[in-house]
């Protein structure tokens, strides 16, 4: 089978080629300073173009997104539904430490499109054999998907990095602070994996606590026919 070919716009640029310029431009400058005139500057072409490809600057961070998504591999169906989980959530961290500054935007939108909603529904699918019913799963989907993406984002923003000398100075100051002081050396020692793993493991704890598997009816044996 023939592979589609990637949409080709004016001056014969391929869509695909246009992305990955603009998340290398987005990886360069941040997101904040970002906009349809820098990213035409840094690929060579003009903000038409952009605008023709992608209609805004939203269209075009939707396809940035969806890049993003483009990291994200299915899990074997065969896994436990908990290690599937687990196996999207470490591919959304790998992507964030790979993309820093884009990976903020799978924070954005409800969805960026085909592939984000194919991996929502691996997660959802996951979720469902976990034995949650289906009136639950949009919310503990949504609960647990954003609370993935909003560790693998404070990982890379800096949240899960270690205290700075400041910080350890200001604590020693605040006398009111007692446990928080008793656990220093143990903040001193933390790295972003073990807290990332320990929210998986909370996460998936969570979902077992809250949602004990549903057991089969026992199958109701044959009555014995009464002799004579």
């Amino acid at each position: 089978m023939m592979k589609k070919a990637h949409p080709r716009g004016k001056r014969g640029l391929l869509e695909a080629d246009l992305v990955d310029g603009a998340l290398a431009e987005i990886e360069r400058g941040g997101l904040d300073g970002f906009s349809m005139r820098c990213a035409a500057r840094a690929l060579g072409c003009d903000a038409a173009t952009l605008i023709y490809h992608f209609g805004s600057k939203e269209g075009l961070e939707r396809a940035v997104s969806e890049r993003l998504h483009s990291e994200i591999r299915k899990p074997d169906d065969k896994l436990p539904w908990d290690k599937r989980l687990k196996h999207l959530a470490r591919q959304y961290r790998r992507a964030a430490q790979r993309y820093p500054e884009a990976f903020p935007l799978l924070l954005r939108f409800w969805t960026s499109g085909p592939r984000d909603l194919d991996v929502a529904e691996l997660w959802h699918q996951a979720l469902a054999d976990a034995g949650i019913p289906e009136k639950h799963i949009a919310a503990v989907g949504c609960a647990t998907y954003a609370s993935i993406l909003g560790l693998c984002t404070g990982e890379v923003r800096g949240l899960l990095g270690l205290p700075s000398e400041d910080t350890l100075v200001q604590l020693i100051t605040l006398d009111h602070l007692a446990l928080t002081k008793r656990l220093v050396p143990t903040f001193e020692t933390l790295n972003a994996e073990t807290i990332f793993e320990t929210a998986l493991e909370l996460l998936i704890a969570g979902i077992i606590a809250t949602f004990p598997a549903r057991k089969k009816s026992p199958t109701a044996k044959p009555a014995a026919r009464r002799k004579g």
